[in-house]
């Protein structure tokens, strides 16, 4: 039978991995960011030599499951790497996560980049504009406003993968969870109120999101 009771004095002990989901959440999107930023750049540009390899990097992140990603790079790769043994569990996962996360914020600024309309940047330029000025005043301004949804989004996903690092031994929530299951057995009441912790903080960033689209949507 369910136990209200013990589901609700669960509930602070896994909000005591709360603090660790955030902190990875917050690094790893930063890195993240600036990854999917860099792609993306490239990708819209079609630098030369770096594109392919950019587009292969997209393709194999995109492509392979996150946990396979992260148990290769913790456990495979640390086989012939001594830094990565060295390691703490929190940074492979943060890592990792960037990479994943990374690969798919590019692809959204990238069809945010694209999305501002040609005939803008050639009347910039017919202005005198150089492509810096046009990127920066015309393009950007414009590809934040779309972008903002779907990298919302990727950071969204980017919490409920966090729930992966408690297979490395990162005490996260689902970390927290582990344990206390592994000492009571209760884990229908302890993954409820795992599960009823994360709903909580990605409805909290729904909202930051939708707050922040329409404080975009009025200044521009």
């Amino acid at each position: 039978m369910f136990d209200f009771d013990y589901f609700v004095r669960v509930i602070p002990k896994v909000m005591g991995g709360l603090s660790v989901t955030l902190q990875l959440t917050v690094v790893s999107t930063v890195f993240a960011l600036l990854i999917g930023i860099l792609v993306a750049m490239v990708g819209s540009y079609r630098v030369k030599v770096l594109y392919p390899i950019t587009r292969a990097f997209v393709s194999f992140m995109r492509g392979t499951p996150a946990v396979a990603q992260l148990y290769f790079f913790y456990f495979g790769l640390a086989i012939y790497s001594t830094a990565i043994r060295n390691m703490t569990p929190i940074i492979a996962c943060s890592f990792v996560l960037s990479l994943n996360v990374g690969a798919f914020m590019s692809e959204s600024i990238r069809a945010a980049l694209m999305s501002v309309d040609e005939g803008q940047r050639e009347a910039a330029a017919s202005l005198g504009f150089s492509k810096g000025q046009t990127f920066w005043r015309i393009v950007v301004p414009q590809a934040v406003r779309v972008a903002i949804p779907p990298l919302f989004n990727d950071m969204i996903n980017l919490i409920k993968l966090s729930s992966l690092s408690f297979m490395i031994g990162v005490p996260d929530i689902m970390g927290q969870a582990k344990i206390e299951g592994a000492s009571t057995f209760r884990y229908f009441e302890i993954y409820a109120a795992a599960m009823l912790v994360y709903w909580g903080v990605i409805e909290l960033f729904g909202a930051a999101s939708r707050r922040l689209q329409h404080t975009c949507e009025q200044a521009y």
